[in-house]
């Protein structure tokens, strides 16, 4: 199965509970899987401490022009240090919606927006659920990963993993995320 990253919200220093049910949603796509998470910021280091209690392992992009997020430059940096091939996480939220779509373009990877359950893997192929209409209908979609994928998780959907015993190893992937100017300021 190709590798698992997810992509940690935070705010002020501090986790996102998206965090949490991230690495549970990755276990269902292969629990046997080393889930890598990403930390982008400026001055990140506590949370990439805190993000080490419950991944493997955290990848680190530090650099002042991403004291404010800002989903295109991020999305530069991605392209930079994810492998292709690779399965991608984001939380569905506001940022997530802006990061996703484009970061499967330039990955040439599927996307699948808003999942609120993964039912497994038959080989490349991710089953996934999606609500419809409110909620009022559960819509159960297949996924092409051989070729990698970005999927948005909405919030809530995934019971967290509150253990925090991971004990991961951070690293620091700022050098090689390269140019992040944008042409777009917010």
């Amino acid at each position: 199965m190709a590798q698992i990253f997810a992509y940690i919200i935070h705010k002020d220093g501090v986790l996102d509970d998206s965090a949490m049910e991230l690495v549970v949603a990755a276990k269902k796509i292969d629990p046997a899987a080393a889930v890598t998470a990403i930390v982008v910021g400026s001055g990140v280091d506590a949370v990439c401490t805190e993000a080490a209690s419950i991944y493997n392992e955290v990848w680190k992009i530090d650099n002042a022009d991403l004291a404010y997020p800002n989903a295109e430059a991020i999305r530069k940096a991605l392209v930079n240090i994810i492998p292709k091939g690779s399965i991608i996480l984001i939380p569905h939220n506001t940022f997530g919606m802006d990061l996703g779509p484009g970061l499967s373009i330039k990955l040439d990877t599927a996307f699948a927006a808003d999942v609120v359950d993964i039912e497994g893997v038959d080989g490349d192929t991710l089953k996934l659920v999606r609500q419809e209409y409110s909620g009022m209908v559960s819509t159960h979609v297949t996924c092409d990963a051989s070729a990698g994928a970005v999927i948005t998780i909405r919030p809530g959907s995934c019971q967290p993993d509150e253990s925090k015993t991971a004990g991961g190893a951070v690293t620091d992937k700022s050098g090689d995320a390269g140019d992040i100017t944008t042409n777009r300021r917010f």
